[in-house]
């Protein structure tokens, strides 16, 4: 039996594999293989209980899946969330302690068969919320101690944070998308309705002068309504990458979105765009919301790049401290007053008031090379934004 200061390490170890990898489901498979590994299992496979709470979901390695076959990538959850292996205290439980329990005979045999007479129910749970089991599976008889028991209880309830905590940020992540859905589809109703509404002014100009026969004017008309149609076809495509953007702002890390975004960009554009990311931007938390507001003066900025700048090149910078979050786009285009910014063009007051929803600010002003740079920043940890998404963790 492993010494209690060897376990307390151990735990350690789980709670540092799941809290530093980059990927969610790999973490969890290692942090089980550490407990596999101490008790000595042949086996450990990990079932969750998916959202409706009908199904238990296999997460393993391919060996393992390989081992259990097809047929048990799923289980129903109600032959297994039952009592005697699921308790009130969440503690683990032993078959061999219940092998002439209903819960035991009326298993399937070829469950029954790799799970093994001296298996262990090992639950994952956290916030007094069951999320499923990792089931040790061993070649021969299996004792569990008080001491194997007090490890496995603090190991499952280990995993058991980890997986919550990935669930909620993973539905706080889909309901800020859907919010983000809401208010982009506000301004893309105001945008449009101004620039169909400028594009039906003009028709009304071109009307009168073909009544009052000026060919000359009419066909100056013809040029300014060919430019007012472009200028609201390429918005509208700016819109819709945006929305399309909504799926990627569910997923994935801020930089990683700022990274999809710019690529998207520079393949639908043509125009080439550089990332910086001083220090690899690790070890920084985006609040969700801040995040957000990000991303979409990101993507009004660049589209004012593409409609008004004239640039050949783009840098984008993200510039994290330990309190606040900077965004920087830099272009060597022409450049712009923001003053003389005509109230038909809405990017500017959007940017500012996008910033302003998570207590930060936006400022334009002349890049190195001439051109526009637009800086947004905003406090990192203001506390009504809530939980974060780790910048170096996956989705």
């Amino acid at each position: 039996m492993a010494p209690a200061g060897s376990y307390l390490a151990e735990l350690v170890r789980i709670n540092d594999t799941l809290i530093w990898s980059h990927d969610r489901t790999d973490s969890l498979i290692a942090a089980v293989a550490v407990v596999r590994d101490l008790m000595g299992a042949r086996l450990a496979p990990t079932y969750l209980l998916d959202e409706a709470g009908n199904l238990l979901v296999l997460v393993t390695d391919d060996e393992q899946r390989a081992v259990l076959g097809e047929g048990f990538a799923t289980m129903p959850a109600h032959e297994h969330v039952r009592e005697p292996w699921i308790n009130p205290q969440e503690w683990p439980v032993s078959a061999a302690d219940h092998l002439d329990h209903e819960a035991w005979t009326s298993l399937p045999a070829d469950f029954r068969a790799w799970f093994g007479e001296s298996g262990v129910v090992v639950s994952i749970h956290a916030d007094g919320r069951h999320l499923g089991a990792v089931l040790l599976c061993f070649d021969g008889p299996f004792t569990l101690t008080q001491e194997r028991k007090e490890f496995l209880a603090a190991a499952g309830r280990i995993l058991g944070n980890a997986v919550y905590r990935w669930q909620v940020g993973s539905r706080e992540r889909e309901l800020g998308a859907l919010e983000e859905r809401r208010r982009l589809s506000d301004e893309l109703h105001v945008d449009l309705s101004q620039q169909v509404a400028a594009v039906g002014l003009h028709a009304g100009v071109m009307r009168l002068d073909a009544v009052a026969g000026d060919t000359a004017r009419l066909a100056q008309d013809l040029d300014r309504l060919d430019e007012l149609v472009g200028v609201l076809g390429r918005s509208l495509r700016h819109q819709m990458l945006g929305l399309r953007a909504d799926g990627e702002m569910v997923g994935g890390t801020f930089v990683d979105q700022v990274r999809v975004h710019v690529e998207n960009f520079r393949r639908q554009i043509g125009i080439p765009v550089t990332v910086e990311c001083p220090g690899g931007c690790t070890g920084d938390e985006v609040p969700l919301p801040v995040a957000a507001q990000l991303i979409r003066v990101l993507q009004e900025a660049l589209a004012n790049v593409h409609l008004h700048a004239r640039a050949a090149t783009v840098t984008v910078r993200v510039l994290p401290s330990h309190t606040r979050i900077r965004l920087e786009v830099e272009d060597d285009g022409n450049g712009f007053d923001p003053t003389s910014v005509p109230d038909s063009r809405l990017g500017v007051a959007i940017m500012t008031e996008r910033m302003q929803q998570v207590d930060g600010v936006v400022h334009f002003g002349r890049g190195a090379a001439g051109g526009t740079l637009v800086t947004a920043e905003a406090p990192l940890h203001p506390a009504r934004h809530g939980r974060a998404i780790p910048a170096g963790t996956g989705a």
